[in-house]
């Protein structure tokens, strides 16, 4: 590896993004360990291929980063360009060994994409098992990265294991693998590193990127000007970018086979190449690692509106929603207690959700719905929406999809999440009316619940008024066509609205009284709030 050419290319990575609007944010780095790693990481655009590099190389110390390329690429003056860099030909006769000899010796990570190819429909599972769907059909996700490190760490036990008892073994294998001291090589472990790369949004429209290329290149092919509208669009318009880095996987105990033992200890002449006793025992172990890893990729997707929305559609078990009982839906799943599920969220969940049934000031609904609209998954009938026809198909081209059903993809990328998909898929099949009751109780105990946190946390003996003062409080009227938000003034309390509220109600008008918070319980829970507080008290109370 030509290190001037490495470093160069990092350089180039950082001017790159410097350009883009992309945000990245890195999770989990304190999980790379010391030893010889191989990243197994999801493989959705080639923004991976563009940024990983780089932040895994700065997070392992500057330790070069080396990855596996298409044997297509290895034409010419890029040739020579790859090779400078460490990357490797998918059909070098020498992949393996120099794959194993840098792990062995600490020279490089890898990075490999298990999947084998850019996922662009996020399909990856079939009936509850790992299945790549891809335009040359179902092939399960590679198991390469488990058999290299399994090699790995083979070789490393061998040569510690027959140094004594076989030295002219010994020293043909420190040659094959070019090593000059085999103490530190002892030392190390193998092991394997899942990586998860999460966009939001995913967005794919005209940008300047494509724009220049279909200005500059003739006969631009559609499957690259599909890949520079969509990851044009994602670094260009800013989009979010979770690398979460999960715990490694030490492969030493997948040797621990009475089988595999007898091989690493056995004296003698044993090829590179050659098939080995055990070599059924280690096929088996490498299967049981790629689902590991693959469940662990997977698992550290990061959940964004766009992935809920899609989820609900798809469970759905009737094509008309209103626009405000989906927003319900929403809003539901993201107040059930899914901390337990271990999934990682998406930063824009730390706010209050209320505003997905008031006012969207995040746009988090409306921008999914102009998405699924315009690519028609959904369409407008009158006061409804209608879900069309295979909207979650993946039939549609592959290397079009991200442009003309994203819904689908992004309904795909959260599949393999099954404990939240069984959330997901109660609230999807609830009747309307159900809804509208749940999302209702569920705001008006957690306002119940909040004022009786905050009254035993600032409750002042002698200060204080007494609880009921500041509880909030429905008033139910016989009419189901109107409502009225009742606001009580500052430093007053609900109770005060009482008088109002009750004659109100005894004209069949249902009301609700909101406490304001810090309201009812003490000047200094008062003093520590502010106006924005108050604003989310009223949202929740609408």
């Amino acid at each position: 590896m030509n290190r001037f050419a490495y470093l160069t290319t990092g350089l180039s990575i950082k001017a790159v993004s410097g350009l883009s609007r992309a945000n990245i944010r890195l999770h989990g780095s304190e999980n790379i360990p010391r030893g010889s790693i191989i990243f197994t990481v999801n493989h959705f655009t080639r923004i991976e291929t563009m940024i990983l590099p780089s932040v895994i190389h700065e997070l392992t110390g500057g330790v070069p980063v080396w990855s596996l390329a298409d044997d297509k690429l290895f034409r010419g003056g890029l040739k020579n360009y790859l090779d400078r860099v460490g990357a490797i030909s998918t059909r070098d006769p020498d992949r393996d060994r120099l794959m194993a000899k840098t792990l062995l010796k600490g020279d490089a990570a890898w990075i490999i994409f298990p999947e084998g190819q850019m996922v662009k429909n996020k399909k990856i599972m079939h009936r509850g098992k790992f299945m790549i769907l891809s335009e040359s059909g179902k092939h399960r996700p590679h198991t390469g990265a488990a058999a290299l490190a399994l090699r790995t760490e083979f070789y490393r036990r061998r040569m510690a294991a027959i140094r004594h008892r076989d030295p002219d073994e010994t020293r043909r294998l420190l040659s094959l693998f070019e090593i000059d001291d085999l103490e530190p090589v002892k030392s190390r472990q193998t092991f394997i590193v899942p990586v998860n790369i999460t966009y939001y949004p995913i967005r794919a429209h005209e940008n300047l990127l494509s724009k220049l290329a279909v200005t500059l290149v003739e006969d631009l092919d559609d499957r690259a000007l599909e890949e520079l509208m969509t990851e044009g669009s994602m670094l260009l318009s800013g989009v979010d970018v979770d690398i979460r880095i999960g715990k490694p996987i030490d492969v030493g105990g997948y040797l621990n086979h009475r089988a595999v033992a007898r091989d690493i200890k056995c004296p003698g002449y044993i090829s590179f190449e050659a098939s080995i006793p055990s070599a059924g025992v280690l096929k088996k172990a490498s299967v049981q690692l790629m689902e590991r890893y693959m469940t662990a990729i997977y698992r550290m997707t990061t959940v964004n509106h766009d992935h809920l929305l899609a989820s609900i559609l798809r469970h759905m078990p009737f094509r008309r929603i209103r626009e405000d009982d989906l927003r319900r839906r929403l809003f539901l799943i993201t107040q059930l207690n899914l901390k337990n599920l271990e999934i990682f969220f998406h930063n824009s969940f730390d706010t209050d959700q209320v505003h997905l049934l008031t006012d969207d000031r995040y746009h988090k609904f409306a921008d999914f719905l102009e998405a699924a609209l315009d690519t028609g998954a959904l369409a407008r009938d009158g006061a409804y929406l209608v879900k069309e026809k295979g909207a979650f198909s993946t039939a549609f081209h592959f290397h079009q999809i991200r442009i003309g059903n994203p819904v689908a993809v992004m309904a795909n990328e959260v599949e393999p999440l099954r404990r939240l998909q069984r959330k997901i898929r109660r609230i999807a099949y609830c009747p309307g009316f159900w809804i509208k009751r749940w999302t209702a109780s569920l705001l008006i105990r957690r306002a119940e619940e909040r004022y009786d946190r905050d009254y035993e946390t600032h409750f002042i003996a002698g200060e204080s008024k007494a609880r009921e003062v500041g509880m909030p409080y429905l008033v139910k009227g016989k009419g189901r066509h109107m409502g009225v938000l009742m606001i009580h003034g500052y430093m007053s309390a609900p109770i005060e609205m009482a008088p109002l509220a009750g004659y109100l109600g005894r004209q069949g008008i249902t009301v609700y009284v909101p406490r304001l918070t810090g309201h009812g319980t003490s000047p200094e829970d008062l003093a520590a709030c502010t106006f924005s507080d108050w604003l989310d008290a009223v949202d929740a109370g609408y």
